[in-house]
Parts: structure tokens; C-alpha cells; sequence
């Protein structure tokens, strides 16, 4: 439980951070992530003249859009012509905020992190409330046979003290029950706070979307492209 408790915190803690420090964070930006292996042998074939400019610019965009694959490759270094499927015309990829793909990417792992939590708590939650049933019933079996030794007074006892000892360590699971059960809350808590924030994240990067396209647009309109 207190593994639970100390991951709990230090997500409390890095949710704060992000929702203060939000997209225009002055960090160094970190280096891309390399490109996927087919999109680096396009290049290499370009650079040693195995293939036209023109060829170059098609098989990359191919290879971006997922259209690509290691059998075209091999037809064109034997020659053979490779062509896109035949599907709706697709856009480049588009340009993203960097600030904000690190930022969802980041909320993605605290989302994780928060869905192993739950997952544990709730498997140690099941095991106690399944102890506290078996003590309790340990208990009332305890009570009756006092009650049946009522003539033998050390049996009695016995039966007794051992009723009084299931109801004490049922009473200490409980008390964990319940702050599992608060965790639990916690947990939930903090997955809407990223839900929300991932909301936000989402809308801004629209935004920027939008207000580029539209900028696009417009200049295509004034140069009468």
C-alpha cells in the first residue's frame, strides 16, 4: 500500500507541473524521433542515385502514408514500377506542436501508470474484503460454540477469545479497506483531471491547426493559386 500511495503523490505532483507550466514551456526541444527504417532506406537510395527526384518525393510520401513496403522496394531496384494504391488522395502529414505531443505524450504515461494503480488496488482490495468475510464468519462460528460449551467454563473461554481476536484483525482490515477505498477515489480523481487536460491539449492543437490551414488558404486567395 504504500508503493500505491508514494505513486499516487508523484502523480498529484507531475499532473500540477503540467497543467502550470502548459505548451510554452522555454525547455530545449528534444531531438526527433528517427525515422522508420523504410523511409531512411527511400532516402539512402536517393542519395546514391539509385532513384529520380521525382521517384524520391513519391516513394516518400508513400512510405509516410503506410503505402510502402520492403517487396515495393525490391521491384524497384529490379526495375519494375511501383505505384499507390488507388485510394483517396491523402494529405501530407501534418506539422505538430511539439510542446503538445510531449505533453499528451506524457499525460498518456500518467494515464498508465494510474491504470496499473488501479488495477493492483482493486486486486488487494478484492483479497481483504474476501479476509474480513472469512474472519467474521470465524467469529459467529467462535460464538456459537461458547455458547454451546456454556457448561464448560474454560472452553468457553477459549471459543471466546478467539471470536474477540477475528473481530480485532477484521477490524485492522477494514481500516485498510477503506484507505484503499479513498485511493481508489483518488485515482478516479486524477483520471478526469487528465482527461480534462487532454481535452484542452487537443482543442489547442486544433486551433493551431486551423489557424494555419486558414492562413494557407488566404494566401492562396491573394496570389491566385
Amino acid at each position: 500500500m504504500h508503493g500505491i500511495h508514494h505513486l499516487l503523490d508523484g502523480l498529484i505532483v507531475d499532473t500540477a507541473q503540467q497543467n502550470s507550466s502548459g505548451c510554452g514551456s522555454s525547455q530545449p526541444h528534444t531531438a526527433a524521433a528517427p525515422q522508420p527504417s523504410i523511409e531512411q532506406e527511400v532516402k539512402l537510395m536517393y542519395a546514391r542515385g539509385d532513384i529520380a527526384a521525382s521517384t524520391y518525393y513519391r516513394l516518400l510520401e508513400m512510405a509516410q502514408n503506410g503505402q510502402l513496403s520492403w517487396d515495393d522496394l525490391a521491384r524497384i531496384r529490379s526495375g519494375e514500377a511501383v505505384t499507390a494504391p488507388k485510394t483517396a488522395v491523402t494529405p501530407p502529414p501534418r506539422q505538430r506542436n511539439n510542446d503538445i505531443v510531449r505533453s499528451l505524450n506524457r499525460l498518456y504515461e500518467h494515464r498508465a501508470k494510474l491504470e496499473a494503480a488501479r488495477a493492483e488496488s482493486e486486486q488487494v482490495l478484492d483479497k481483504l474484503e474476501a479476509d474480513v468475510t472469512r474472519l467474521r464468519q470465524q467469529a459467529d462460528t467462535a460464538a456459537a460454540k461458547a455458547e454451546a460449551a456454556i457448561n464448560n467454563d474454560a472452553a468457553a473461554r477459549a471459543y471466546l477469545a478467539t471470536r474477540q481476536e477475528a473481530l480485532d484483525r477484521a477490524a485492522t482490515l477494514e481500516e485498510r479497506i477503506n484507505a484503499l477505498r479513498q485511493d481508489l477515489q483518488r485515482i478516479d480523481d486524477l483520471r478526469d483531471e487528465l482527461a480534462t487536460r487532454e481535452a484542452e491539449l487537443k482543442a489547442l492543437e486544433a486551433n493551431e491547426q486551423l489557424a494555419e490551414l486558414e492562413a494557407s488558404i488566404r494566401e492562396d486567395l491573394v496570389y491566385g493559386r
